[in-house]
This record gives C-alpha cells, sequence and structure tokens, in this order.
C-alpha cells in the first residue's frame, strides 16, 4: 500500500540514507529538546508520526513503563529506524508503515507528536481532525516545525517551505480541544489538548 498522497515527498532508500545521517547530528539538539518537552506530560502511550529514522523515539525510549509507536509511509525509514533499535536492544517501540491519514494501531494515546513532518502532509486539517479522534482522556497532539516568521532570509530561501507561519498555526482551531501555541527559539510548536 501507498500511504503518500500525490505531491508529497517521497523518501527512498537514498534519500532516506543521507537523512537519517544528517538528522543524527545536525538535529541531535533540537530532537533531545523535543524529548525533554515530551517527557513532561509522563505519558503511558506515545505515537511519533513522521518518526523518519527514529532519532526522537530512541531519546525516549529509556521513559519506564512507556509504549513508543512510530509511523511512516517510508519503507526505507522504517528498516534504517528498525536497525537502529535493534542495535540499541530496544524493546518498548513497534514502527509500522502509515500516514498521518492512516495509522495501523488500535490503541489510543496520551502523546501523539510529529517533528518537521508538518509541512509535508497535505491535507493538514484532515489529518489533525482524524489525529485527535486517536488522543485518550486529556491527550496532547503536539506539532514541532520551524517557524517560518523566525527564520532569516537565507534560511527562508532553504528550510521556508520545511517550516508553519504563525498565521497558519494559528487558523486551526477544533471543538473540544484546547490550542496552544509558543514560539521556542526558531521553533513553533502548536498543541492541541483533548477536554474532558
Amino acid at each position: 500500500m501507498d500511504y503518500y498522497e500525490k505531491g508529497e515527498e517521497r523518501f527512498g532508500f537514498v534519500s532516506s540514507k543521507i537523512y537519517s545521517i544528517g538528522s543524527s547530528k545536525a538535529m541531535k539538539s533540537f530532537y533531545s529538546f523535543i524529548a525533554g518537552d515530551i517527557k513532561k506530560y509522563k505519558p503511558k502511550r506515545i505515537l511519533d508520526v513522521g518518526a523518519g529514522p527514529g532519532d526522537l523515539a530512541l531519546l525516549l525510549s529509556n521513559m519506564k513503563n512507556t509504549e513508543i509507536y512510530c509511523i511512516d509511509p517510508s519503507n526505507s525509514m522504517k528498516k534504517i529506524a528498525e536497525k537502529r533499535f535493534t542495535r540499541n536492544r530496544i524493546k518498548n517501540i513497534r514502527y509500522e508503515l502509515g500516514s498521518s491519514r492512516n495509522i495501523p494501531f488500535n490503541e489510543k494515546f496520551d502523546v501523539i507528536v510529529t517533528t518537521i513532518s508538518f509541512h509535508h502532509w497535505k491535507e493538514k486539517e484532515k489529518s489533525i481532525k482524524y489525529l485527535l479522534k486517536k488522543l485518550n482522556k486529556n491527550g496532547i497532539f503536539i506539532i514541532y516545525e520551524f517557524c517560518y516568521d523566525k527564520l532569516n532570509a537565507i534560511q527562508k530561501m532553504s528550510i521556508g517551505k520545511h517550516s508553519l507561519s504563525i498565521k497558519e498555526a494559528e487558523s486551526y482551531k477544533f471543538r473540544g480541544y484546547k490550542k496552544n501555541k509558543e514560539i521556542i527559539n526558531k521553533i513553533i510548536k502548536l498543541s492541541f489538548t483533548k477536554l474532558s
């Protein structure tokens, strides 16, 4: 099954390998920050949407009594991540092919997170609505992206399309969920908490 929508950026064998090498080095402090942020919620079950080579899942895997579920539409990304999990003898991570529109797990989650992946999604609002239904009571869905408004001119040219503007972030509203928006350096954190 093809989990990509027409027009979405695809990651094959070569691009996944290049991305995994770059992300594990260049994005290490970024993922460390996010892992620390997520741990504050004390989740028992986490879903990482667009998990790529598993950088964030690896950093979350040391949480006691926490199950981590990962999905990505790229089989190449999945294979890279699974090799890393095996090499590190990690047992509390499940990784399956899927997308923001197709979650292959029946479980509900305390935290659903996506990091530098949201900009790839073809139908963002539809995907958010779908994912919000996968939250436990008081669960939270968090989007971390580069904040377009905080990038300088050169960064806007290089990673501008891999970012989220404040205006776009403010446009998303869903009944029954509390929205929160934070700007941390050049990162925007957009979250939706399920109201009880």
